[in-house]
């Protein structure tokens, strides 16, 4: 029994020693924490909250709570560095050009004064010329018209002629038609002519056989004597017969040769009188032709004359509106002179406005100086390390620029360059829209970059099969990369990466839904892009830390790239699964999810990455019910100071892949980053 009372108390003592060392050890732990803090150190993991001892688990949650308010009014402070610093630029560039362009009004106004007094003489002159013009349009509108008036009479009388001309060419054609007829007649006749000619030789003939009738007639009469005495009576008459009708026909041969040779005349002359016809007929034509030209001129000038008289009123009325105007514009010239003067004092008062405005863009320089002066005696990041000898060093920022979480990197990065600038370090800054576009950008920005022997390169190297040739591009130099956000599959092409902690943040989303659903639900997981390997892991750590929770069923959809696409793809799916408790968010589009889910009414709760307004907004609203923001800021930021530091000293990376802090946005804490 003895033995067993002292195995007790030694038990007992041995765990009062061992509560106590660890008491000791803890608040040992806490106390370095608080050092550090006071030294301004804020680059610290959190304290573990041990859930056993609960005076240690509320000191290490109150410096947990106040190292990271801490960091984020910091880090808004740098942020408001980079804002104001732009603004004072932009404002002192404008005070600067605005005295300058108020010296230069006021140098001008004399010579605009003068300009202005020679205008009021122009404007007086062209006011006089625009009298006299208008004098003379009305001279010319009046002689235009009266060339109007006989132009019509032309056009009339032309018709007249053209319409006596078609009557004369319809006679003229029938007289040829008559003409034609008569030759033919002609023709006809000096046939029938030959006819007769031909009746006569045959008459001929038969005289001729009536002689040769009368003659033997005759001798044999004289052979028979006495009692052929009838026959010669008869044959004497048929010789007379024969005399007279050869007599007769001889006249006819001979009346008729002359008729056939008149015909023959007449039947030439008619043929030239038709040649010659038709040959005058073909220039009536012309002339024909000619007076339908005429006519058809006449018409297209009596058109262009009322265009003219149209024209000429238009500028008669012009004249008198321009007579208007220039009464106007005299009366301006001498308001213009007048107000001169009052312009010249308005520009020295305006001088004197931008000495001002360059008096206080100085004090906010100052200001602006000694808020950065403070923000250095924090150590929030990575510091850039003192002194350099030899040539400026140049460091390349090539990155996306779409969201508010680049938006916050690309604010990092600026920070940065600020930092650097006053190291005599170039740090340039480009963003894009589309990663692609830079991988397709053949001799834009990478190939200028590389042209310009820059030192080193930072870019994002979440983007599968595009990234990785440009790093490749650039360890073929001999210069440093560095990636950001996400890592390539050919890790020992670049020198570091810069990222979040992708699997714990999935662990973390993971228990967030849990605790939000109370371990029971339906979830949708709404994945990226399986390209991207974050999404890869956000969505499989997720989906494997959920096993844990068996009343809660999950349910996978790959999301739509852009935000209006996703905010679409929402809709309808929540339509149909009105059952969905929850939605977990791995990519970049929770504002398109958050805008379905308030639209549809139901009581759905998103954990989602990344930090803006508006995610807060939706936060506070009880929409989102956690967002984890992974530093974009630090992830802008920090490469750049430890590329320049390795370049400088040759420092060498803590660790080759470099992770991120994580935070996280509740409705516990949203009220203090909302803005108003």
């Amino acid at each position: 029994m003895k033995t067993f009372l002292i195995i007790l108390e030694a038990l007992v003592i041995l765990a009062l020693l061992y509560y106590i060392f660890r008491d000791a050890r803890q608040k040992k732990a806490l106390m370095q924490h608080a050092e550090l803090i006071k030294r301004r150190r804020m680059d610290l993991e959190d304290i573990e909250e041990d859930k056993q001892n609960s005076s240690v688990a509320v000191l290490a949650g109150a410096l947990n709570v106040i190292k990271n308010n801490m960091q984020t009014f910091l880090e808004s402070t740098k942020v408001n560095v980079v804002t104001l610093s732009d603004a004072i630029d932009v404002l002192s560039q404008g005070a600067e050009q605005n005295q300058e362009g108020s010296r230069r009004i006021s140098e001008s106004l004399s010579t605009v004064v003068a300009k202005v007094e020679e205008q009021y003489d122009l404007v007086k002159s062209c006011l006089d010329l625009i009298v006299d013009n208008t004098g003379r349009l009305t001279e010319i509108d009046g002689s235009v018209k009266e060339i109007g008036d006989l132009l019509e009479q032309s056009v009339e009388s032309c018709k007249s002629g053209v319409v006596s001309m078609e009557t004369y060419e319809r006679n003229m054609k029938t007289v040829s038609d008559n003409l034609e007829q008569s030759e033919k007649i002609l023709r006809e006749f000096s046939t029938k002519i030959s006819e007769i000619n031909e009746i006569g030789s045959f008459i001929v003939g038969i005289s001729q056989s009536l002689r040769m009738l009368a003659l033997n007639a005759s001798i044999e009469a004289a052979r028979v004597g006495a009692a052929g005495s009838g026959f010669a009576v008869v044959a004497k008459e048929m010789g007379v017969m024969s005399t007279k009708t050869q007599e007769g026909i001889g006249t006819i041969d001979e009346i008729l040769a002359n008729v056939i040779e008149s015909s023959k005349q007449v039947n030439q002359c008619i043929r030239d009188s038709v040649v010659m016809f038709d040959e005058s007929r073909k220039e009536f034509d012309s002339v024909s032709a000619s007076f339908r030209t005429i006519d058809e001129q006449a018409g297209v000038i009596n058109d262009r004359m009322q265009n003219i008289l149209s024209e000429i009123d238009g500028i008669t009325r012009n004249s008198v509106e321009t007579k208007t105007r220039a009464e106007r514009a005299y009366q301006n010239s001498e308001e213009i002179n007048s107000g001169s003067q009052e312009i010249s004092q308005v520009s020295g008062q305006s001088s004197e406005v931008s000495k001002n405005i360059i008096e206080n863009v100085g004090s906010l320089n100052s200001m602006l100086t000694g808020l950065e002066k403070l923000l250095r005696q924090f150590t929030t990041a990575v510091e850039p390390v003192k002194g350099r000898a030899g040539r400026k060093l140049k460091i390349g920022f090539i990155c996306m620029d779409d969201n508010d979480f680049w938006h916050s990197v690309r604010r990092g990065a600026i920070y940065a360059k600020k930092e650097l600038e006053s190291q005599g370090a170039e740090v340039r800054y480009h963003g894009f829209e589309d990663w692609n576009a830079v991988v397709r950008d053949k001799g834009g920005t990478m190939e200028a970059m590389m042209a310009e022997d820059f030192d080193g390169y930072i870019m994002p190297g979440f983007v599968v099969g595009s990234v990785q040739p440009l790093v490749e591009k650039v360890r073929a130099m001999g210069k440093k990369v560095y990636l950001i956000n996400n890592d390539i599959e050919e890790q020992s092409l670049r020198d570091a990466v810069f990222q979040p902690d992708v699997a714990d943040a999935a662990a973390l989303a993971a228990k967030l839904m849990g605790n939000v659903l109370k371990k029971k639900g339906n979830v949708l997981v709404l994945e990226g892009s399986r390209d991207v390997g974050t999404n890869c892991i956000r969505s499989d750590i997720f989906q494997k830390s959920m096993e844990s929770c068996k009343g809660i069923k999950l349910d996978v959809l790959e999301a739509e790239y852009y935000e209006e696409d996703t905010y679409r793809q929402m809709k309808e799916y929540l339509r149909d699964h009105p059952e969905v408790n929850g939605i977990y968010v791995t990519t970049g589009t929770p504002i398109a999810v958050a805008r379905a889910v308030e639209e549809s009414g139901l009581k759905i709760k998103l954990v989602v990455f990344d930090h803006s307004q508006e995610i807060f907004h939706y936060i506070k609203k009880g929409i989102i019910a956690a967002a984890i923001g992974q530093d974009p800021f630090g992830q802008g930021h920090d490469p750049i100071v430890w590329m320049y530091n390795s370049l400088v000293s040759g420092e060498k990376l803590p660790d080759d892949n470099m992770k991120c802090r994580s935070s996280v946005v509740d409705e516990s804490n949203v009220d203090s980053l909302l803005e108003a």
